[in-house]
């Protein structure tokens, strides 16, 4: 069994202002490419990749950004560890924010740069330095989009939108995450929040607080998200 496993760590500071850096192994995806034939392409004396860079030396090559987007992105960095015969594919995306209303903004961002930073992978790497993974190995649904999470002063709040889960029968992105799940190949989610002061509350199932009460971690899995969505809701006053 393998997996792809993201973890995104929000960390803020007293004045509102923080970090965001979300961190992706996709690395069960080279694996699963070799199993449907590409065995040959992905061997040891492959060229690896393990490189960061500064997202402001990329905007041209990002076309599907907005204007906005385009601001936030110039401040971050993309870290990329990818060693197809060690059968490693790690991203890392780190933004810094200066209010938590722009972290939603953020999260929308991640996706679309990593959307584009792996289709240059699948296209064939940036001169050929890593070998192709089949586009149809990447997987295309999103849990965050049947949730609104809001960022108001000390509060934390991510509530299931009921209406457009009642029809993830019919988000064939979902569907496929959730057969990849079914098959060995789950995809988990660890969020984890920094504080800047003690949580006066952290409510949720999957809530873990720490002992200092700074530190809140929430794992959100496939099967919960099937299962029992409302798993994967929380609240957290700080």
């Amino acid at each position: 069994m393998t997996s792809c496993e993201t973890t995104r760590e929000i960390s803020f500071n007293a004045d509102g202002s923080g970090t965001m850096v979300t961190t992706t192994d996709m690395s069960g995806l080279i694996a699963l490419a070799k199993m449907s034939g590409q065995g040959k392409e992905m061997g040891k004396d492959e060229k690896s990749i393990d490189t960061t860079i500064n997202l402001d030396k990329m905007i041209d090559s990002l076309p599907d950004l907005s204007a906005e987007e385009k601001t936030l992105a110039r401040k971050g960095k993309l870290g990329l560890n990818i060693d197809m015969g060690e059968e490693k594919l790690v991203t890392k995306l780190h933004f810094p924010f200066s209010d938590a209303k722009e972290i939603n903004k953020l999260n929308e961002l991640s996706a679309k740069v990593m959307q584009q930073t792996m289709k240059k992978q699948i296209d064939g790497g940036a001169g050929g330095e890593a070998p192709p993974i089949p586009a149809d190995e990447m997987p295309k649904g999103s849990m965050d989009d049947y949730f609104t999470t809001t960022y108001s002063k000390g509060v934390i709040v991510k509530k299931l939108i009921t209406a457009k889960y009642d029809s993830v029968g019919n988000d064939k992105g979902m569907q496929t995450i959730k057969e990849m799940a079914g098959e060995g190949m789950p995809m988990n989610t660890t969020l984890i929040f920094n504080l800047p002061r003690p949580a006066k509350k952290a409510e949720g199932k999957n809530v873990k607080l720490s002992e200092d009460k700074k530190k809140v971690t929430i794992l959100s899995s496939v099967d919960d998200f099937f299962d029992d969505a409302t798993k994967l809701e929380f609240r957290i006053e700080y």
